[in-house]
């Protein structure tokens, strides 16, 4: 549960940067969400007891997996 809660604070705070670091560019709130959003669903999911079970299935974890690679490659090109 910790890698998952780990992998959720490295979304929220690379979006949070990423807002901060290109504040002058229109439209940044709604880029910097799209990494931001995630990374939250996940961290609270991990402290939701009835869906810490699910969180333990290795599709769900790749899932995440994924979702947060495309999340942090966008902050990274974008």
């Amino acid at each position: 549960m910790n890698n998952l809660r780990m992998w959720a604070y490295a979304m929220i705070a690379t979006g949070l940067i990423n807002w901060d670091y290109q504040r002058a560019q229109p439209h940044i709130a709604i880029h910097s969400l799209a990494i931001v959003i995630p990374g939250s669903l996940l961290l609270l999911s991990t402290f939701v007891p009835s869906l810490q079970p699910s969180l333990h299935k290795k599709s769900v974890r790749l899932a995440w997996f994924i979702i947060g690679l495309i999340a942090l490659a966008y902050a990274f090109i974008n």
